[in-house]
């Protein structure tokens, strides 16, 4: 493995290696299983921080490249020379690699004035809360000997699932059995376990339009077809998957039915019992994605879980990521046992089991008599922003911008009547103000989605003030 670093380059470094390590994976130098270079050994080698390494490693994990194994190393999950034949090579032109270096560039663009954390930058683009809506609850009676007498079982810290469960039943109304809960690292690797549980290579998986599963490495590395169903404000529109099942073979449904991301809009009733009745006519598991889950304006949310609907049919992935921070690297997989056994063994296979500490620490969160109330300013916070954002559209933007109102969640899902380019989304980006544009998982340049929460009311203004402009040329 080699590895060049352009210290003058914009690109952010730890990105400059998982673009290297990815590129020779993908063109057969780096095979399966084979085991990379320590982070101390490649910092060294390339003369970076090993925290660059580590970065890198990471991310790489998240998108299903490698696996991380405890006290062995880092190895190449994926034998991408095997996968990718030439019978499976997608057919690239040359304006399908200008999308490509237009996607490339708007990131990298991105994290570049990140980085610098330049003066009146505004950053609607990331998909985090930022530091100050993180609930703040004291952990002075931590001590280490504690997470040290700890016990942990191959589902994860018994207090943080016993936790797990009331939030589940304080959000929905949902008794789940803890016995089906299974703690892992994060939504995504939730995702990682189930697709390598459920799927083989050549299966076929439905995922939303648009949505940022489409555009998952995993999904590519295992040569894993992609179908696309539309959403619209009611959700997935459950009767363009009802027509593809008639004709096609779909092995799993993937769907993010509350708040969807980007588009921020919850799956009807209706269609919630439509796409259980359909699956189960098929035979088909759906994977319930409810990572935003506890980000609802109304609680309990009135609108039933698909689990709830359909215990047996339904696999959830919830997250703690997303209201205690990314640093938090916490999920839950809510299954039958037989698949929580398969997922297990799994990552047995590829990885060490959970760290204990972020489960104690998420455990004491949980438990805070102060974590409630807490969690409910940020829901306030985020639907005062919501509205004021609705205010202001109406007031500037008025019949040029559709923006239906989400119900729960950050996001908000602009779609513009005006024909707009990626070069609008770029100029834009010149301005100071970063947003997601939809030509990064979609073929379509005329929607963005902002995440509110980064944002305060004053530039919630000026992002709607540009966009007014971006209109009128």
């Amino acid at each position: 493995m080699k590895i060049t670093i352009d210290k003058n380059n914009k690109i952010p470094l730890y990105r400059q290696v998982m673009n290297q390590i990815i590129s020779q994976i993908e063109q057969g130098s780096l095979v399966r299983d084979e085991r990379l270079l320590s982070e101390r050994a490649l910092a060294k080698e390339i003369g970076v921080n090993r925290s660059t390494i580590v970065r890198a490693y990471e991310e790489l994990h998240a998108q299903g490249f490698v696996v991380r194994k405890s006290n062995s190393g880092t190895y190449i999950l994926g034998d991408y020379k095997g996968s990718l034949s030439k019978e499976n090579l997608p057919v690239v032109t040359s304006s399908g690699l200008k999308e490509i270096e237009d996607k490339n560039s708007y990131i990298n663009k991105v994290e570049a004035k990140q980085q610098q954390n330049a003066q009146g930058f505004i950053n609607a683009f990331t998909g985090e809360l930022p530091l100050e809506l993180i609930p703040k609850v004291s952990l002075d009676n931590v001590s280490f000997e504690e997470f040290l007498q700890e016990e942990i079982s191959h589902l994860g810290y018994e207090p943080l699932r016993e936790e797990v469960a009331l939030l589940f039943e304080k959000m929905y109304g949902f008794k789940s059995s803890q016995g089906n809960i299974m703690l892992t690292g994060g939504g995504q690797q939730s995702l990682f376990l189930l697709i390598q549980s459920l799927l083989k290579p050549g299966d076929t998986i439905a995922v939303e339009n648009p949505s940022f599963f489409y555009d998952m490495s995993l999904f590519r590395s295992m040569s894993i077809n992609v179908v696309q169903i539309q959403v619209d404000d009611k959700g997935m529109v459950v009767s363009e998957l009802k027509k593809l099942l008639e004709v096609k073979n779909v092995h799993l449904v993937l769907t993010n039915p509350n708040f969807q991301n980007p588009t921020g809009s919850t799956l009807s009733l209706e269609r919630r019992h439509e796409l259980i009745k359909l699956c189960q006519k098929y035979r088909i598991p759906i994977i319930e994605d409810d990572v935003f889950g506890q980000l609802s304006y109304q609680v309990p949310n009135p609108m039933p879980l698909l689990k709830e609907l359909a215990p047996k049919s339904v696999i959830y992935i919830g997250s703690l990521s997303k209201i205690l921070g990314k640093r938090i690297q916490l999920g839950w997989i809510d299954a039958p046992e037989v698949i929580l056994n398969e997922v297990v063994r799994l990552r047995d296979e590829y990885e060490s089991e959970l760290s204990i500490f972020p489960q104690v620490l998420a455990t004491y969160v949980l438990k805070d008599i102060v974590f409630d109330e807490q969690l409910s300013k940020i829901r306030h916070n985020l639907e005062g922003k919501m509205r004021l954002l609705q205010s202001e559209i109406k007031l500037k933007l008025d019949k040029q911008v559709e923006l239906k109102l989400p119900k729960g969640g950050y996001y908000a899902w602009l779609t513009f009547t005006k024909t707009c380019t990626r070069k609008d989304w770029h100029d834009l980006l010149s301005k100071g103000i970063a947003v997601y544009p939809s030509f990064l998982d979609t073929e379509s340049c005329q929607s963005c989605r902002l995440n509110i929460a980064r944002v305060t009311e004053s530039e919630i203004k000026k992002v709607v003030s540009e966009l007014k402009q971006m209109t009128e040329k």
